[in-house]
């Protein structure tokens, strides 16, 4: 495994609170404040029992790796010095280490991962990414195409829990004002995808239905006015085209 040969080389030291900056490539970006006193306070009577993985910048600074969750609790918790796994910065390996970390201890969201891996392809084919993670490539791409749905609806799947596979079902939906209908369907009446899906689809029905009887009632006066010439001695006849986007009338009077 890519972790354990970027761990093998690394050594446990211990490093003065200040002297250990925050990460700059964290993938994790739902911290609740809940969450970080909770481990507070259980650091404070216990230690903190998990080094921090960090890499050197330089005039005795080092930098977090993996564990920035870890740092700022224990900061919380007022340590003066923090056990930490020191490694080196080469190439991807730190994006790598803190993804790999964050997925094994599950603290990462799903949208997190999402977003972590899109940043690494920046550097990484998808064939690298895929061997480094033990991913599926079909599986990175199905998490990534998860970002390209509006940013209230990744909020909302966040904050209301949604599952992974939730989520594929929304993105799925090509018209995003229906995303987010079904979306806020699910968070307000409470009810499931399906449901909120069906409610959706007769919602078109009931638009489309309503739309049609309108345009009706304007077909209907055409053809009446076209039938009343007629009838008065007038040639006249009427065609119709309908198209997805329009229906077009041509009225056609003799001289």
């Amino acid at each position: 495994m890519l972790n354990n040969r970027i761990r093998s080389g690394g050594r446990i030291i211990l490093i003065p609170t200040e002297d250990v900056f925050p990460s700059e490539n964290s993938p994790r970006t739902i911290i609740s404040s809940e969450e970080l006193y909770q481990l507070s306070l259980s650091i404070a009577e216990k230690g903190l029992l998990n080094p921090i993985t960090v890499y050197s910048i330089g005039n005795g600074k080092y930098r977090v790796a993996s564990g920035e969750r870890r740092r700022r609790a224990a900061v919380s918790a007022g340590l003066s010095s923090l056990p930490c796994l020191l490694i080196k910065n080469e190439g991807n390996n730190i994006k790598l280490i803190n993804l790999i970390e964050n997925m094994h201890s599950k603290e990462l969201h799903f949208l997190e991962i999402a977003e972590a891996i899109d940043r690494m392809q920046e550097t990484m084919s998808l064939n690298e990414i895929s061997a480094a993670l033990s991913i599926p490539e079909g599986l990175i791409l199905s998490r990534v195409r998860l970002l390209s749905m509006p940013t209230d609806v990744k909020m909302k799947i966040i904050t209301s829990g949604y599952s992974e596979s939730v989520a594929n079902s929304i993105c799925k939906i090509n018209d995003v004002n229906r995303q987010k209908a079904v979306v806020d369907m699910m968070d307000n009446l409470d009810i499931s995808f399906n449901e909120a899906y069906e409610a959706t689809e007769e919602q078109k029905k009931t638009i489309f239905s309503a739309h049609f009887k309108d345009y009706t009632i304007f077909q209907n006066t055409i053809e009446h006015a076209v039938a009343m010439m007629t009838a008065s001695g007038i040639q006249a006849r009427t065609e119709k085209n309908i198209t997805d986007s329009s229906i077009v009338y041509t009225v056609t009077i003799n001289k």
